[in-house]
C-alpha cells in the first residue's frame, strides 16, 4: 500500500493537468491580489469622524431592535403585525466606525469573502484533478494494466483516492497561506490587520480548516464518479448537469413563480452554504411577519458538513463497491 502511494504520489504531481491547475490556481491570485492593491487606500479623518457619529446612532438602533425582538420570543411583550425580525434575532454585527467606512481594501472586513471565493476555486480544482486522476487511468487502460500486477482492487483504488486527496490538501493548505499572505500584504498600509482581535483571527482559521475540507470533498466527488463511469467526462458531465439543470434550475422555476423555494432542502448549494458561512435559512423556515422564529440545527454549519459528508461518503462508496465487483476490462 505504501509503495502504491508513493508511486500515486509521484505520478499525480507529475501530470499537465496538475501543473496547468495549480498555474491557473496561482494567476487567479495574482490577478486577485493586483486588483486589491488597486483599490487600496486609507480613509481621510472626516470620514473616519463621520463613520463614528453614525456607528452611535446605528448601534443605538441594533441595541433597541435586539432588545426589543429578544422580548418579543420570550413573551415580554407583543409584535405589532407586519413588523419583521430576523431568525433567532440575528441582527448580524453590532455596527461599529470600521464596519461604516466605506473605503479600499479592508482585510478585516472582507477576509470571509476571500475565503469563500478560495472555497469555490479550490474545490472545483479538486473535483477537476480528482476527475482526471481517475478517469485517465480507466479511458487509457492504465488501470487494467496495473490490476493484472496488482491484483487487490481496493488497495489499488484506495492509494490512488489516497493520492489525491493528499496532494489537494498539501495544494490547499499552502494556496490559502498565500492567499491569505497576500491580502494581509495589500491591506499592511491601511491598519485593517490590526484591527482583527485573537477571537476573530481563530474564526479566520476554523474557515480556513473548513475551506480544506470541501475541496477535499470536491477531489473525493470527482474521483468517484469518474471511477463509476471509467472515464473523466462522466464526472465532468454528471458535474454540470446537476450544476445547470438542478441547481440554476431551481433557481429560476421558484424566482419565476415567485414562491418559497422548496427545493433548498434537497439540493446541496445550501448546505454548502452553511458549511461556510455558519448558518443559512431556508425559505421555508424564514419567520413570518410578526414572529420570531429560531432556526436551531436547521441551515447550521454541522448540518451543512453532516449533509455534504453523507454525500460524498455514499458516492465514494459505490464507487468501491463498483470497483469489486466488475472486471477490469
Amino acid at each position: 500500500m505504501t509503495r502504491l502511494f508513493a508511486a500515486e504520489w509521484s505520478r499525480l504531481f507529475g501530470r499537465r493537468v496538475t501543473l496547468v491547475t495549480l498555474v491557473l490556481i496561482a494567476v487567479l491570485l495574482a490577478l486577485l491580489t493586483f486588483g486589491f492593491t488597486l483599490t487600496r487606500s486609507e480613509p481621510t479623518p472626516d470620514e473616519i469622524a463621520i463613520a463614528r457619529e453614525n456607528a452611535v446612532s446605528a448601534a443605538a438602533i441594533w441595541d433597541r431592535n435586539v432588545e426589543h425582538c429578544g422580548n418579543v420570543l420570550s413573551g415580554l411583550e407583543t409584535a405589532e403585525p407586519n413588523e419583521q425580525f430576523p431568525t433567532s434575532c440575528d441582527y448580524g454585527p453590532r455596527p461599529t466606525p470600521e464596519s461604516l467606512l466605506d473605503y479600499g481594501f479592508s482585510f478585516h472586513r472582507q477576509w470571509p469573502t476571500l475565503f469563500y471565493t478560495a472555497a469555490i476555486v479550490l474545490a472545483l480544482a479538486g473535483f477537476v484533478l480528482g476527475a482526471s486522476f481517475i478517469g485517465v487511468e480507466w479511458s487509457s487502460g492504465g488501470m487494467a494494466n496495473l490490476l493484472l500486477w496488482v491484483p487487490r482492487r481496493g488497495a489499488v483504488l484506495g492509494a490512488k483516492l489516497l493520492a489525491a486527496l493528499a496532494g489537494m490538501g498539501l495544494v490547499s493548505v499552502v494556496y490559502l497561506a498565500v492567499w491569505t499572505g497576500a491580502f494581509m500584504a495589500v491591506a499592511a498600509g491601511n491598519g485593517t490587520v490590526s484591527q482583527m482581535t485573537a477571537p476573530e483571527f481563530g474564526s479566520l482559521v476554523l474557515t480556513g480548516v473548513r475551506v480544506v475540507l470541501l475541496a477535499l470533498g470536491g477531489t473525493a466527488l470527482g474521483f468517484s464518479i469518474a471511477s463509476l463511469g471509467r472515464h473523466t467526462s462522466t464526472a465532468l458531465g454528471v458535474g454540470m448537469a446537476y450544476l445547470l439543470i438542478y441547481e440554476l434550475g431551481a433557481l429560476v422555476l421558484f424566482s419565476v413563480v415567485q414562491t418559497d423555494d422548496y427545493s433548498q432542502k434537497f439540493r446541496l448549494a445550501p448546505y454548502l452554504s452553511a458549511w461556510l458561512t455558519k448558518r443559512f435559512v431556508f425559505d421555508m423556515d424564514k419567520p413570518k411577519p410578526g414572529t420570531v422564529a429560531t432556526a436551531g440545527f436547521s441551515g447550521s454549519w454541522q448540518q451543512g458538513g453532516l449533509v455534504l459528508a453523507a454525500v460524498v461518503l455514499v458516492v465514494v462508496a459505490l464507487a468501491f463497491f463498483s470497483m469489486r465487483r466488475r472486471d477490469a476490462r
